[in-house]
Formats: structure tokens, sequence, C-alpha cells
């Protein structure tokens, strides 16, 4: 570091630790984005977090875990509601983009294969690009949320693999882009225990795998995902940019 210069000033992007911050988590009512959103909350920062349908909505309005979040509602593919969201926030500090949604069949046809494309790749770039001037103001930060398929193939989900893909190049883009007034990272979480892979962790092949696989030797919590999004959105993070920041409890290095 240079003479004078320290974490505070040395291209400071991500606001003043010492104040409370605006943190937008998109898609923050599910498993990862809920635990980032509370895991931001108990920070002592001001939340706001979006959920895609009414239910989603009114069953996270419940959610004794997002007590003092404040809950909106968001389509990530249109517009209006995402410029409508970013303008009534009156400044921001922090984006989190963590909607999505997962691999399916439907990803080896062109209808599946374009929804995944919009929600997970599109839908990112569409609310950075509206939530870009508010970050610049305050010399914030954003983290994508990436996955494993952000470094690598699915044989069971090519459209969510190339939209992951996507997302990682979008973040080191973005970062070139817009430093050193806004730094753009990303976090890439491994087979984390959340309702929508429940399913996997039932069955007995897929959970011996993914544990056999996994340094670790176990599936990840998204707890342990939140602390890596803190990490890269804290303000002394200031020289850490462009990068996807692996949550996966060692499995991509096997």
């Amino acid at each position: 570091m240079l003479m004078g210069m320290t974490p505070d000033n040395a291209g400071d992007t991500g606001g003043n630790p010492a104040a409370e911050r605006t943190a937008l988590v998109v898609g923050g009512t599910g498993g990862i984005g809920g635990a980032i959103s509370q895991a931001f909350a108990r920070r002592g920062d001001r939340v706001v977090a979006t959920a895609l349908t009414a239910a989603e909505i009114s069953a996270a309005r419940h959610d004794e875990r997002l007590a003092g979040v404040d809950i909106e509602q968001l389509d990530i593919r249109d517009d209006d509601m995402v410029a409508a969201l970013v303008g009534s926030l009156g400044g921001l500090d922090v984006l989190v983009n963590s909607a999505g949604v997962s691999a399916s069949p439907a990803d080896f046809t062109v209808e599946g294969f374009a929804r995944s494309i919009d929600i997970n790749l599109v839908g990112v770039a569409r609310v950075c690009f509206a939530a870009h001037p508010l970050l610049v103001a305050s010399r914030g930060c954003i983290v994508n949320v990436g996955s494993m398929m952000s470094f690598r193939g699915s044989a069971t989900g090519p459209a969510y693999a190339a939209a992951k893909g996507g997302v990682g190049q979008l973040t080191k883009s973005l970062a070139a882009a817009w430093s050193p007034e806004v730094r753009v990272n990303a976090v890439a979480p491994g087979w984390i225990r959340t309702p929508l892979t429940e399913h996997l962790q039932h069955d007995e092949l897929v959970d011996t795998r993914v544990v056999s696989r996994t340094p670790a030797g176990r599936w990840g919590e998204p707890d342990e995902v939140a602390v890596a999004a803190l990490f890269l959105s804290d303000p002394t993070s200031t020289f850490v940019n462009g990068v996807m920041l692996p949550a996966d409890g060692g499995y991509l290095a096997t």
C-alpha cells in the first residue's frame, strides 16, 4: 500500500463502514438470498429484498428470520418494474443479484433455454444497469451470485450453465468498465442445503457423490455463502474486484 493510503481512502468503493448502508438483495427471500438478506440486516444495514410472487412475499413477511427486512415484488424480466424499484430506494450502497431459476429438462428446449438466459443472465444485467447511477453516487458495489456451473458445463442444465458462465463474464466486464467508482464481484456457491436442493439431498446416489467429491465432506449451508457475500461487499475489501469467489467447500479444487 502506498504511504498515507489506508483501506478508507485507497480507491474506496463500498461506502462508509460506520454508517448504515442500503442493500438491495434481488431474490432475497429464498435459501441463499434469504441468508444474505439476514446477514446484511444483522450487520445493521437497511435491507430491501425482492421476491417474484405475491405468495413468496406473504411468506417472507411472516418469516421471523427476515424481520426488519423490507420485502418488495420484482420480476427482473420487466424493465419498468426494475426501474421503479431502483428509483424508489433513494440511495444504494450494495446490490446483490441472487434471483434465478434452476436447471431443468426445459434447458434442452429453445423456449426453456431462452427463459433461463433471460432470468439468470439478462435479468442480472438489467438490474445492474438500472442501479449503476445510484452505486456511482455512493461508490458502492455489486455482488452477483454465480454457480459452480460458471466454471464448468452441466449435462443436465445447459441453459443454466451457459447463463451462469455469462454471469462470470458479466461480472468481470462490469468490474473493468465501472471501476473505480463501482466494484463488481461474484460468489459461486457449491452444493448448498436449500429448499431447491432438498430433493437432491434425499437422493442417496447424489448425496454420496456430492459429499465424496467435496473436500469439506458435507453440503454447505446458506449462511456460509452469505459470509462470502459480506466479505465481497465490505468497505475494507477495496482491492478485491472482478473476481468470482467459490463458496463450495473445495468442490472445484478436486
